[in-house]
């Protein structure tokens, strides 16, 4: 079974690759739930075994505690951890809205069973088709919801990469120190940011989220460091991203050539 950041890694990864293809392949944005559809089937994974596809209104039959009917975009989970998805594609981008909309409709759902579901850790996944805003990108992080566009590396990969030992061989060994230093409590699972207290039957913010400043590092970070890791793709294993979009790709294509008049 792969560790949390691998799992995260690989699925963002994923969703970077077909959103960076999409982005250079259709004129438009891909039909939103033919977009829905495409990230969802790459949550199958024998790691998340049990899956939920996009529409229903339950988190694997628990309803929100407010009893607001939250429909989510897809979403899996596995050995105490969950992915919850949130996919748009419209020309402008993802927004803040959406970005808050996942944040309150994750907290909704914990707040139904706190007590059980303490015990797992989630992330939130909000997967663009096209390029957000600097604003966007900052309020996910400032939320502690994984952000996926088509003109940045996913930071999980970057972060994933900073960690490995070998990479102050081939990366900027400053750079890389902060990254993982800002990682680490940038990829914290929504349990570790709202911790259920089993005495006091209270969910508690921890405040272990990154200050204004900490999250332009961040994504300046993102930015320089993902640039430089897709170099390292380009000198050590050409091609071998390219061949993988265009297989992810190929999955899109027959549906959203369905989409159009």
């Amino acid at each position: 079974m792969r560790n949390d950041l691998d799992l995260l890694a690989d699925f963002t990864l994923d969703c970077w690759l077909l959103a960076r293809a999409a982005h250079g392949t259709y004129p438009s944005p891909v039909d939103g739930r033919v977009w829905e559809r495409a990230i969802g089937d790459l949550l199958r994974c024998p790691d998340l075994p049990n899956r939920q596809r996009a529409g229903h209104t339950k988190l694997f039959g628990t309803p929100a505690a407010s009893g607001i009917a939250h429909e989510l975009d897809g979403c899996a989970s596995g050995g105490g951890r969950t992915i919850v998805v949130e996919c748009k594609s419209r020309a402008s981008g993802a927004t803040k809205a959406d970005t808050a909309l996942l944040h309150e409709k994750s907290l909704d759902f914990f707040s139904a069973k706190p007590r059980a579901f303490s015990r797992e850790r989630w992330w939130r996944i909000l997967v663009s088709s096209t390029t957000v805003s600097a604003s966007v990108r900052a309020f996910c992080v400032s939320l502690g919801i994984v952000l996926v566009e088509p003109g940045h590396l996913p930071f999980p990969v970057v972060f994933r990469t900073a960690s490995r030992p070998p990479a102050d061989m081939y990366l900027r060994e400053p750079l890389l120190q902060d990254a993982v230093s800002l990682g680490e409590r940038a990829h914290l699972s929504l349990q570790e940011r709202w911790a259920y207290d089993t005495d006091a039957d209270e969910i508690r913010f921890t405040p272990a989220s990154l200050d204004p400043g900490e999250i332009q590092d961040l994504l300046w970070l993102q930015k320089e460091l993902g640039s430089d890791i897709l170099d390292l793709y380009d000198l050590h294993r050409p091609g071998i991203l390219e061949t993988r979009s265009e297989q992810l790709l190929r999955t899109l294509r027959p549906a959203q050539s369905l989409t159009r008049p």
